[in-house]
């Protein structure tokens, strides 16, 4: 009786520790800021960006986490600047897929530190940022204008 209790607690205490250690592995924070300066993905929603030397888009991951971010430009021609829009430089961690329509994705490609400068331009503008934060589906969404 008293192995079949040890091998039990033993089970339990390795799937615990387990699940800790694999919740720790796809862990993502965001510090609020990095080498470019503030961090737009730390930001609040509906921030109002007006920082014209631009802002970091950063991220730190654990060693199996994978981040995914999705700008949509919300700007309209009617109400807002159509050339409203946002660039990116210098960086390291991501992969950066074409502006296509009126969006553009930002994928991490490593673990650790993430960072990456962005800017806005030709505003008033507006944009949604889709998390996709180790899923495939969105996580957390953040409405930004400038």
């Amino acid at each position: 009786m008293m192995k079949r209790i040890s091998i039990y607690t033993i089970a339990v205490l390795l799937t615990a520790l387990n699940f800790g250690c694999t919740k720790e592995r796809m862990a993502i924070a965001y510090p609020s800021s990095g080498t470019y300066g503030e961090n737009i993905l730390a930001l609040s929603n509906n921030s109002i960006l007006n920082n014209v030397d631009g802002y970091s888009l950063s991220a730190e991951l654990g060693k199996k986490a994978e981040l995914k971010i999705v700008f949509i430009n919300l700007s309209s021609p009617i109400t807002e600047s159509p050339e409203a829009v946002w660039f990116y430089g210098e960086g390291d961690g991501w992969i950066v897929g074409d502006y296509a329509g009126n969006s553009q994705q930002f994928e991490s490609n490593k673990d650790g530190e993430l960072d990456l400068d962005i800017i806005f331009e030709n505003g008033p503008g507006s944009c949604r940022v889709d998390f996709y934060e180790n899923s495939s589906s969105i996580s957390n969404s953040k409405t930004f204008s400038w």
